[in-house]
């Protein structure tokens, strides 16, 4: 019975091990992973900011006029087809 505790023991202590070195391995690499990030200038990231702005309006105002023009001809188109109809 003694035999099978410290089997057990042994057991259990092997896993912990496994786990704690799978998580050590893990840390290590995405440490090293980390290392090499370039990050950008403060310069840099101002100037890819506000481009990203600018074009997001652009892209938005030609949306919105896209939607105006195609919203007013359907109501031009609904209204002459009410006209037709009555």
């Amino acid at each position: 019975m003694a035999d099978e505790k410290k089997k057990n023991k042994a057991q259990s202590e092997s896993l912990t091990s496994k786990i704690k070195n799978w998580f050590h391995a893990r840390y290590v690499e995405y440490f090293s992973e980390f290392k090499k990030i370039v990050w950008p200038s403060r310069d840099n990231l101002l100037k890819q900011t506000v481009t990203v702005i600018v074009i997001s309006l652009i892209f938005g105002a030609y949306i919105a006029l896209l939607d105006g023009a195609f919203g007013f001809g359907l109501t031009l188109f609904s209204q002459f087809a009410a006209t037709l109809g009555g």
